[in-house]
């Protein structure tokens, strides 16, 4: 088994339960818009526009982080894989342990990406604009579809690395991994 293949076995064990992350996290977003959905339905619609009439404006701003938090996901990503920043951050480290760094990494990415809908959320809650929480939910189902984790990018970006010592390529069975 050659280094590229046992990296594309490695991402691929890797990328499986970070894609059940991802697919949870922008479920959310689902599940945030059968709330709103619900509240709306049973009446419930929040009332908060003639209390916060004074601090509409306020509402702008959170447009704008969410916005940024759009920008965060594709800089950090770039960041991630960026080759001499992955280059600098596997110095003296083995390939599971930098597939365990660039995993917490993503994950934080997706949670940038989560950002903008929480925001929507809040905003329905406290000003009652529907169209507020849709344009974030939309902002943030754009960080995720940005954030989704691509094993071309994960295999490309670690094929790029100096080679790590073999047995951290070698293949195991499952006899291998029971008897060290």
């Amino acid at each position: 088994m050659g280094c590229n293949e046992a990296i594309r076995d490695r991402v691929g064990a890797v990328l499986a339960p970070l894609r059940v992350v991802y697919g949870a996290m922008v479920g959310s977003v689902l599940i945030y818009w059968i709330v709103v959905q619900v509240i709306r339905k049973i009446g419930r619609i929040p009332r908060g526009r003639d209390i916060f009439a004074s601090v509409d404006w306020l509402r702008y701003p959170l447009f704008v982080l969410g916005i940024a938090a759009c920008v965060a996901v594709l800089v950090m990503r770039r960041k991630l894989f960026a080759p001499d920043g992955l280059v600098r951050r596997a110095r003296g480290q083995g390939l599971p342990e930098i597939l365990s760094s660039l995993s917490s990494d993503q994950i934080l990415v997706f949670a940038a990406a989560e950002v903008p809908v929480i925001l929507g959320l809040a905003l329905y809650f406290v000003g009652g604009y529907l169209l507020d929480f849709y344009i974030m939910a939309a902002l943030s189902l754009l960080g995720f579809m940005l954030a989704f984790p691509s094993a071309a990018e994960w295999e490309t970006a670690l094929a790029g690395l100096p080679p790590s010592p073999p047995e951290l390529f070698a293949s195991q069975t499952p006899t291998d991994r029971a008897n060290p």
